[in-house]
C-alpha cells in the first residue's frame, strides 16, 4: 500500500509492548504502512533465568500470535502449556477441575513469560519493511484535522497520519492527551509474584485456591517443578510476605496453598502491584482508537487480560483492513465506533463476571461458603456446563475477530 501525498503513513500505534506489537504485526501484514512508538525497548530474554511476568495465553490469543507470525519465534523452552485447571476454596470441600481433553482441545492454554511474547513480536516486526519502530519516544502533542491526525514526539518528530492507536497502557499518555476519562475502582488489594520450586510437580495443570483474604494461583512453567505464583491479599499482608525471608515465606505459602504441591523449596525476587479494573468512557474518537490497558484494565483473577487486549487488536485489524478493502476512510468515527461496539461490551461483561467471581469468593458467611462449594460441586458434576465455560474461557466461542477463529 502506497502512503497518500502529504501523509507519512496510514496508522500509528503508541505503545510497542505485546498488544501494540501485534496489532503492528497483524496490519503490516495487510501492507499497511504503520509507524511503531515506543517509550522503550522490551527487555532481552536471559535463557536461563525465570520471569514472575507471564500471561496465561487461550487457545485465541495463541490464534492470533500465530497470525502475527510471532509465535514460530519463540523459545521453545519457554512456552510451558497445561491442559488441566483446578480451582478450590479453603473452606469447604468444593471444587472444580476443567480439562481440555473434555472438549477434543489439546491444551486450555499456556503460561509464557512476557518477554518472550514481546521479544517475538519484535523480531517479527523487524521482517516487515512497512512497520517502521521508533523507540526512546512517546506522545508530546496531538493535534487532530477533520481527514488527519498530528502527532509530535517528545524529542520534537511530527508525524501526520490517518489514525492513531493508543496501546500504551494503564497510564496511557494517548489517552490523557485526548481527555479521555479513565473510570478507575481500586480493589485495596496488592498480588505478589515470583517463580517458586516445589517438592511435587505440577503435572502441567494450572491450580487456583480461594483463601479468605484473595486467590493464590499456581501456573505450570517448562520445568515440572517451577511455577509461577500470583498471590492477592491486602497490600498490609503482601507487604509482610514481601519483606519476609526465604524461609518464613515458603513455609507461608506452602501452608497456604494446603501442601498442594508438597514443600516450596526455592523462589525467585518476589514483586508485586496494586490491583484495580478500569474502564475508559470511550474508545474512539475520530481518528483516534484505543486497545488493551490504555482502554481497560480487569482483576488478574483469571489472566484474563492480556487475552482482552490481543482480541482488541485483532478486532480492530478486522475492521481497518475490511474498511480499507472497501474503499472507506479508516480514521472516520462511523468505522471506529463498529471496533468500539464490538469490543466495549465484551469487555465489560468479563469485567462483571470476574468481579461477581471475586466478591462470591471473599465472602466468608457460613451460607454464602456453603452455596459456593455446593456450586462448586455441582458445576463439576456437570460436563455440558462445565464445558461450555470453558471453552468461552479459552476463547472458542463469543463474538470473536477472525483472527482468533482459526490459524491456517
Amino acid at each position: 500500500m502506497t502512503v497518500l501525498k502529504g501523509y507519512d503513513c496510514d496508522i500509528v500505534i503508541c505503545g510497542g509492548g505485546v498488544i501494540g506489537a501485534s496489532l503492528a504485526c497483524l496490519l503490516g501484514d495487510a501492507n499497511f504502512n504503520v509507524v511503531l512508538l515506543d517509550r522503550e525497548p522490551p527487555k532481552k530474554i536471559e535463557s536461563k533465568a525465570d520471569d514472575s511476568r507471564i500471561l496465561a495465553v487461550t487457545v485465541a490469543s495463541e490464534r492470533i500470535l500465530k497470525t502475527t507470525g510471532a509465535w514460530s519465534y519463540f523459545a521453545e523452552e519457554k512456552i510451558s502449556p497445561f491442559r488441566e485447571m483446578h480451582v478450590w476454596d479453603e473452606n469447604g470441600d468444593g471444587k472444580i477441575c476443567f480439562e481440555s481433553a473434555s472438549i477434543c482441545e489439546p491444551v486450555m492454554g499456556y503460561i509464557i513469560e512476557y518477554n518472550v511474547i514481546a521479544n517475538a513480536l519484535h523480531k517479527r516486526i523487524s521482517c516487515l519493511e512497512n512497520v517502521n519502530y521508533i523507540s526512546g519516544v512517546s506522545p508530546k502533542l496531538i493535534k487532530k484535522e477533520i481527514d488527519a491526525i498530528n502527532i509530535e514526539t517528545d524529542n520534537g518528530r511530527k508525524l501526520k497520519t490517518k489514525l492513531l492507536v493508543g496501546a500504551d497502557g494503564s497510564n496511557s499518555v494517548v489517552r490523557k492527551l485526548c481527555n479521555i476519562n479513565f473510570q478507575k475502582h481500586d480493589y485495596e488489594q496488592s498480588a505478589l509474584t515470583c517463580v517458586v520450586t516445589s517438592e511435587i510437580e505440577h503435572g502441567e495443570i494450572a491450580r487456583q485456591r480461594f483463601l479468605s483474604d484473595g486467590p493464590l494461583a499456581f501456573l505450570p512453567m517448562k520445568s515440572p517443578n517451577k511455577s509461577a505464583i500470583v498471590w492477592s491479599a491486602k497490600p498490609q499482608r503482601i507487604q509482610q510476605l514481601l519483606k519476609s525471608n526465604k524461609t518464613v515465606f515458603h513455609d507461608e505459602l506452602t501452608a497456604a496453598f494446603g501442601n498442594k504441591l508438597g514443600l516450596i523449596t526455592e523462589s525467585s525476587e518476589r514483586k508485586i502491584f496494586q490491583l484495580s479494573r478500569a474502564q475508559a468512557d470511550h474508545y474512539v474518537q475520530p481518528r483516534l482508537a484505543l486497545i488493551g490497558d490504555s482502554a481497560h484494565t480487569v482483576h488478574p483473577l483469571a489472566g484474563l487480560g492480556a487475552n482482552l487486549g490481543l482480541l482488541d487488536a485483532a478486532s480492530l485489524a478486522e475492521v481497518l483492513i475490511d474498511t480499507f478493502n472497501s474503499g472507506r476512510d479508516i480514521g472516520r468515527l462511523q468505522v471506529l465506533r463498529r471496533y468500539e461496539r464490538w469490543r466495549k461490551g465484551e469487555n465489560l461483561q468479563m469485567m462483571y463476571v470476574l468481579d461477581g467471581f471475586k466478591y462470591l469468593f471473599e465472602n466468608q458467611f457460613q451460607s454464602v461458603q456453603w452455596l459456593r462449594n455446593s456450586g462448586l460441586d455441582v458445576i463439576n458434576d456437570m460436563p455440558i456446563v462445565k464445558n461450555a465455560i470453558m471453552a468461552r474461557a479459552m476463547g472458542l466461542n463469543g463474538s470473536l475477530p477472525r483472527f482468533a477463529k482459526s490459524y491456517n
